[in-house]
């Protein structure tokens, strides 16, 4: 069964490499087959438990609240789309287009069943990752190699992004015959916002994986000569891909030229340095400090070596902008609007794009699909009761993840990154969608499952009585 459940850990990171490529799974079949894949992996991991399945949730009871949090939140989504509800939950537009078509309609909630439907799968999709990544990385060997994997995968999209803008291309060139309109840095993702988070992501876990080697191997107390001699062979040796990995995921989010994208990067690099400042007073060496001093320092020179005329000239537009654009201040009030008009039972997980026209005080000649704001969107969508439960979910698990951190002797890096990634998501979520992009979503499903099993003791996590 191991070499079973091995080949199913591949599979996982198989589909992390894969995600990205087809515009971050912003085209229909890329997210299904997303979808699919993940289903095929989640059922191949939990048939490999078969005649044990005690083992399988030995260790799980510290996240029975968030998972039944989650169930719930999914569980109402399907209710969205289903006939059997009170007349008076459903939307009046169920009734209206009775009236106006002379035909009977089926009146549900959702204003459009199919989008939820779609957004629904989505959402299971994540969870099985999640979970998946969770049952993984019992043992720290699959943690680790999941965790190195993913920095290899987030590296290696960052150079993709610059190869293609050396060649001024751009990845609707590698799937469409169109004429090609040179755009900002965003690599395979359509929009550079996305890319900016999924690279944030993949800085935060190689720095913290480059910290956390560094401090084995590099010797502090033996002098300045002994102290440089250590750190040349780890950048030059065994630190080497960590080093250029975080610097191309760090180029990406700065050369991405997304203002948000750059601040949550940096947020959520500000946040790792304070969480792990109480480990450092009171248990780390002191290669431990001065490794996480270096890794800070660098990426705020390449921050200013980097960033250029393009986040320079953004951040200037911003403050000249008030903070926000126009554009955004429209879709957060028609958002807010929804939420206003049906508080509890929401407008349908996904319906933003249907709903806008209708709560919108200014129409805008494009298609609005996005609410460039996944609290407001979510809400609107889902109900302020089931956002607040999915919410109340993901930040109980990230606290399972920051005490980890505190708490863990060793392999405290996978809590720290889970936690990062956290940080980041929270903050780009604010005023962008990124979370809305499948192979954004699938990542930080993947860091939030390995840093919360990690954040507790083999023994607890293994099931040892």
């Amino acid at each position: 069964m191991e070499t079973y459940r091995k080949i199913c850990i591949w599979l996982l990171i198989a589909v992390l490499a894969w995600s990205p490529f087809p515009f971050g799974g912003a085209i229909f079949w890329a997210a299904a087959l997303q979808e699919i894949c993940i289903a095929i992996c989640f059922g191949l991991w939990v048939i490999s438990y078969h005649g044990n399945g005690r083992a399988l949730i030995a260790g799980s009871k510290a996240v029975v609240v968030p998972l039944v949090l989650t169930l719930l939140v999914i569980l109402w989504a399907w209710v969205q789309t289903l006939p059997i509800v009170p007349e008076s939950w459903a939307h009046p537009l169920w009734g209206m287009a009775a009236d106006t078509l002379h035909i009977p309609t089926q009146e549900v909630i959702s204003i459009n069943p199919w989008r939820t439907h779609a957004e629904l799968l989505k959402l299971m999709s994540y969870v099985m990752a999640c979970w998946l990544a969770f049952d993984m990385a019992r043992h720290s060997e699959n943690a680790g190699l999941i965790l190195n994997a993913v920095i290899c995968i987030c590296a290696i999209y960052a150079l993709y992004a610059f190869i293609l803008a050396i060649f001024d291309w751009s990845q609707k060139d590698v799937f469409y015959a169109s004429p090609h309109v040179k755009g900002d840095i965003s690599g395979p993702f359509v929009q550079r916002n996305s890319f900016a988070t999924y690279c944030g992501m993949g800085t935060v876990a190689a720095i913290a994986k480059l910290v956390a080697d560094s401090s084995h191997a590099i010797v502090t107390g033996r002098g300045a000569r002994q102290l440089a001699l250590t750190l040349m062979q780890y950048v030059f040796g065994r630190g080497a891909y960590l080093l250029v990995a975080m610097v191309f995921c760090f180029a990406g989010v700065i050369a991405s030229g997304s203002r948000a994208g750059a601040t949550a990067s940096l947020g959520g690099l500000i946040a790792m340095a304070l969480v792990v400042l109480p480990v450092a007073r009171h248990r780390a060496s002191k290669a431990w400090a001065i490794g996480g001093a270096l890794a800070c320092i660098l990426p705020m020179l390449l921050l200013v070596l980097f960033s250029g005329d393009t986040l320079a000239n953004r951040l200037a537009a911003l403050f000249d902008a008030g903070a926000a654009d126009g554009t955004r201040i429209l879709l957060w009030d028609a958002a807010w609007r929804m939420i206003k008009n049906a508080p509890l039972l929401g407008l349908g997980l996904g319906s933003f794009q249907d709903a806008y026209p209708l709560y919108a005080q200014q129409l805008l000649p494009y298609v609005m699909d996005k609410a460039h704001c996944d609290y407001l969107e979510f809400a609107a969508g889902i109900g302020v009761v089931a956002a607040a439960m999915w919410w109340g979910a993901m930040a109980l698990v990230a606290w399972h993840c920051l005490r980890g951190v505190w708490t863990r002797r060793r392999d405290r890096v996978f809590p720290l990154v889970g936690f990062s990634a956290c940080v980041i998501v929270a903050i780009h979520s604010s005023v962008d969608f990124s979370l809305q992009l499948p192979a954004v979503s699938l990542l930080f499903a993947v860091l939030l499952g390995v840093g919360c099993m990690q954040s507790y003791p083999t023994r607890q996590r293994c099931g040892i009585r």
